[in-house]
């Protein structure tokens, strides 16, 4: 999903549902003067031991800590406003959310904080269609990528960007 951006480094980033941090932290790695914001609800549910110091820790590790950072928030309502983020990034988060329009409020929030000329890549197994199509009706040009067979599970990609 990362090479599917061409990155100047100076990238405001957001991760969605950024669990353990593999995407928020190899974003941070392309970024030199960029920020990463990562966010979760930290639910043991979908991902056990799923927790904000797991993650911290990680990002301490891996040494990108002055790059990145962590908050609690709910996909359904950021709290960020309107037009913060050149780049978002999603990976199986958006399914977790149990109803159909909990999901379409994550894809128009994701839209909303969304700069113009900003790019969101959204990653499921499931549901990408109706993704692709609330993207469509918040204004953004919008395109999936075929079904990756090469990952487990099959993923698609939702390509959204804001002109």
């Amino acid at each position: 999903m990362l090479n599917m951006v061409t990155w100047r480094g100076s990238e405001r980033v957001l991760d969605v549902g950024t669990g353990r941090g593999l995407l928020l932290i190899g974003a941070a790695r392309r970024l030199t003067t960029g920020h990463g914001t990562g966010i979760d609800i930290w639910s043991t549910k979908d991902l056990s031991g799923n927790s904000l110091e797991r993650t911290q820790a990680n990002i301490d590790v891996e040494g990108v800590q002055d790059k990145v950072d962590l908050k609690s928030d709910d996909a359904r309502k950021l709290n960020f406003q309107d037009a913060t983020f050149d780049i978002v990034l999603s990976n199986l988060c958006i399914h977790n959310i149990p109803e159909e329009e909990g999901r379409a409020q994550a894809c128009r929030e994701i839209a909303r904080v969304l700069k113009p000329g900003g790019i969101a890549l959204i990653s499921d197994f499931i549901n990408t269609g109706s993704y692709q199509k609330t993207f469509a009706a918040a204004g953004l040009k919008v395109s999936r990528s075929p079904l990756n067979l090469l990952t487990y599970p099959w993923l698609r990609v939702v390509r959204a960007e804001r002109s």
